[in-house]
């Protein structure tokens, strides 16, 4: 009767901290769940604030046009060695059509007077200039407490070295 009266209290013990894990389980996904759309939620508002920075800049630094960040989905196959990665007993078969989401940024510009529409497209200076507006934007959505800028006018002429110069000044207000 001691051993069935020792055993009964260790399976009501184990009962009620598997319970307490069940609750402890369902609250963590709710949290998980929460801070998901939370994350969402601010990270679209940081694009749509950095984009109109953006676009301010880049009309300032090039005398007109536009530019914006886009959010981009791709769906791929992951590959053998991916799908194999963590995996403990992996089987291939070719039906299978699992498709990961690979989700990114990608910067349009529209140049003034030009037809350039891809960021591939655009000279060295351009590219530059381009990278510069976007880093200032995000400076100014979320100021760091200070950059360090090394050789970031290294690809422009003189015309747009001054551009840069002037638009550093207007940011370090």
């Amino acid at each position: 009767m001691k051993e069935y009266k020792d055993l009964s209290e260790r399976d009501e013990f184990l009962a009620r901290e598997l319970l307490d894990l069940e609750k402890s389980a369902e609250s963590l996904k709710q949290l998980v769940k929460d801070l998901a759309e939370r994350l969402a939620i601010e990270f679209s508002m940081g694009v749509t604030n950095i984009n109109k920075e953006f676009g301010g800049l880049f009309s300032a630094m090039f005398g007109g046009g536009d530019a914006r960040l886009i959010l981009t989905k791709d769906k791929k196959k992951p590959s053998f060695a991916e799908a194999m990665e963590g995996e403990e007993s992996f089987e291939f078969s070719e039906d299978e059509s699992e498709e990961v989401i690979e989700e990114g940024l990608d910067i349009a510009v529209n140049l003034p007077r030009k037809k350039i529409k891809g960021l591939m497209m655009l000279s060295g200076g351009e590219r530059a200039l381009t990278s510069i507006a976007l880093l200032f934007a995000i400076s100014a959505v979320n100021p760091p407490p200070f950059i360090i800028l090394d050789e970031t006018d290294a690809a422009l002429d003189e015309a747009n070295s001054k551009k840069y110069g002037d638009l550093v000044e207007k940011l370090s207000k």
